[in-house]
């Protein structure tokens, strides 16, 4: 049944005004702010944590490639990071704007799920399909491709992060605490590699 099938433009308009996002659409699109923001601050605070680097490994009597090595990793880290902090936010408003979005097409586009699902709720293959159903509900088409953009910038920002970390110790310290300090690290970005996959499952 559809929404423009002999109803009125008044009965129409009262749908909109009483439409909500139903549960399944605003509990995907909450968890996605959620994590957006979590990647946004992880982003800053390397960023910030690289600038401060930076500042360090600025020595122009070092010009080795280890040194050199050492400021291609700290000034791409700082920039991969910026970007996944830019990125996360651009997720974060067009989630924030998907109910307006959603709203506005029960009245301009009688024919969409939005419209329908006042009456006929939402099929039940849809909701096996986060992104088709985000779509159906006024999501730009490429919210899949940079939802998974975010994951990809916050793991390489990670990633370069930790070999900058890496370089400097190895470069400033001891052989032995740069040796030991290398092996503690492994685990731990293995285990943030996976904690990201498993994310997207």
């Amino acid at each position: 049944m559809n929404i423009d099938d002999g109803n009125s433009e008044k009965e129409r308009l009262y749908y909109s005004q009483e439409f909500q996002l139903p549960q399944i659409v605003r509990s995907r699109i909450e968890a996605d702010v959620q994590q957006a923001t979590a990647f946004a601050i992880t982003t800053a605070l390397f960023a910030a944590v690289l600038a401060s680097l930076a500042q360090l490994v600025i020595i122009p009597d070092n010009q080795s490639p280890a040194w050199r090595t050492l400021h291609f990793f700290t000034y791409s880290s700082i920039i991969i990071n910026l970007s996944g902090t830019t990125l996360a936010l651009v997720l974060v408003k067009m989630c924030t704007e998907l109910p307006y979005t959603a709203h506005r097409l029960t009245l301009t586009d009688p024919s969409s799920l939005p419209a329908r699902v006042v009456l006929d709720g939402i099929p039940r293959q849809l909701m096996l399909h986060r992104y088709k159903l985000l779509e159906e509900f006024g999501m730009p088409r490429g919210y899949k491709l940079l939802d998974a953009g975010a994951s990809f910038w916050v793991l390489s920002g990670n990633i370069f992060t930790f070999v900058s970390v890496m370089l400097w110790i190895w470069l400033a310290s001891d052989i032995t605490i740069a040796a030991v300090t290398t092996v503690a690290m492994v685990l731990p970005i293995f285990g943030l590699t996976y904690a990201i996959a498993l994310t997207k499952h």
